[in-house]
C-alpha cells in the first residue's frame, strides 16, 4: 500500500511537472514566433519606406519612377545627372549596337527640341560630346580603380532606354564608347526588345522591384530584383499588398492604364503616399504591418 501510495504521488508530481514544462515551452515558441514576426515585418517595412522615399531622385515626371502593376512594386532612381538622347532622326531598333547620343550634322528639317538635346559639344576638344565624357567617366570609375581598362567586365555599366512618347523601355549593357564620339555601346547581343524613337532617353537608374514569388511548399516569399536582374529572396511567409495615393485617390496599379476623360492622369509626382502593407505568418502567430511613406522628391523641381 506504502508503495502504490507513493508511485501515485510520484506520477501525479511528474503528471505536473510534464505539464508546467510543456506550458512553459508553448509560451516560449509563441514569444519565439511572435519576436520573428515582428522583428521581419518591421524589417521589410523599413527598407520599403527607405526606397519609397529615395525614389524618382533626377528624375522628370513622365518618367515611370514608381510602379505598382501585377503585384510588384517598382521603384527607380537616377544615379548620374547627365541624361543621354537618342540623336537618330530614324531612332533605333533591331540589332543596332551603336547608340548615338550627339550630330555633328543634323538634318536640316531636325526640329527645335533635336537640335537642342543633339547638338554636338566638346569643350574640353578631345573629340567626344561632353555628355558622352560625363558617361565614360562614370563607366571606367565603376570598378574603384581610375582610368578604363578594354574588356574589363567590371567597367560594364547597366543602363536603361526610355521613350516617353510611347512609354516603353528595357535595360541593357552599356560598355563602351564609339570613336566617333557622339555613340555609345550596347555590349548585349540580344536584340531591342522594342523600337525606340529619337529623343527618347538613356539613364544609369537603380531600380529595386520587389514581388512575391510562391515555392513549392505553397509560401510566398518577398524578392528582390535589382536592375531588371533576377530577384532575390528577402523573407518567407510574407504576403505584400501596395497601393498609391495620387490627385486624392487611391491606386491599386499606378501609373493607372485609363482614366474618364475628365480626370488628369497622375504621374510619380503627383504622389500623395505609397502604402505598403505585410502579412506575416509563423507557427500559429499571423500578423499585419502597413507602412506609407511619400518619395521626397515629389518636393523638388
Amino acid at each position: 500500500m506504502e508503495l502504490l501510495v507513493a508511485l501515485g504521488i510520484g506520477g501525479l508530481l511528474l503528471g505536473l511537472l510534464l505539464s508546467t514544462t510543456l506550458g512553459n515551452r508553448r509560451l516560449y515558441v509563441l514569444d519565439r514566433d511572435r519576436t520573428a514576426v515582428n522583428q521581419n515585418l518591421r524589417a521589410v517595412l523599413d527598407i520599403l519606406a527607405a526606397d519609397i522615399r529615395q525614389a524618382g531622385e533626377r528624375l522628370p515626371g513622365d518618367f515611370p519612377a514608381v510602379e505598382v502593376r501585377n503585384g510588384n512594386l517598382i521603384l527607380r532612381r537616377n544615379l548620374l545627372d547627365m541624361v543621354l538622347t537618342v540623336c537618330d532622326p530614324n531612332g533605333i531598333n533591331g540589332n543596332q549596337d551603336n547608340i548615338p547620343v550627339a550630330d555633328r550634322n543634323p538634318p536640316g528639317n531636325a526640329t527645335r527640341d533635336y537640335l537642342e538635346a543633339c547638338a554636338f559639344r566638346d569643350t574640353d576638344g578631345n573629340g567626344y560630346d561632353d555628355r558622352i565624357d560625363a558617361w565614360r567617366e562614370y563607366r571606367c570609375n565603376s570598378d574603384g580603380v581610375p582610368g578604363c581598362n578594354t574588356g574589363n567586365r567590371q567597367e560594364v555599366v547597366r543602363a536603361y532606354i526610355y521613350d516617353p512618347v510611347n512609354k516603353r523601355g528595357e535595360w541593357f549593357e552599356y560598355d563602351a564608347e564609339d570613336e566617333s564620339g557622339v555613340e555609345i555601346h550596347k555590349g548585349n547581343n540580344e536584340r531591342w526588345q522594342n523600337s525606340y524613337g529619337p529623343l527618347s532617353r538613356l539613364y544609369i537608374l537603380e531600380e529595386r522591384r520587389y514581388y512575391l514569388e510562391v515555392d513549392y511548399l505553397g509560401r510566398g516569399i518577398l524578392k528582390l530584383a535589382e536592375n531588371g536582374q533576377e530577384g532575390k529572396g528577402l523573407v518567407a511567409d510574407v504576403g505584400l499588398q501596395v497601393r498609391v495615393r495620387a490627385n486624392g485617390s487611391w491606386y491599386r496599379v499606378f501609373p493607372p492604364p485609363h482614366l474618364p476623360r475628365h480626370l488628369t492622369n497622375p504621374n510619380w509626382r503627383t504622389l500623395e503616399a505609397v502604402e505598403a502593407t505585410v502579412y506575416m505568418h509563423i507557427g500559429s502567430v499571423t500578423r499585419t504591418m502597413t507602412t506609407q511613406a511619400v518619395p521626397r522628391n515629389v518636393f523638388s523641381q
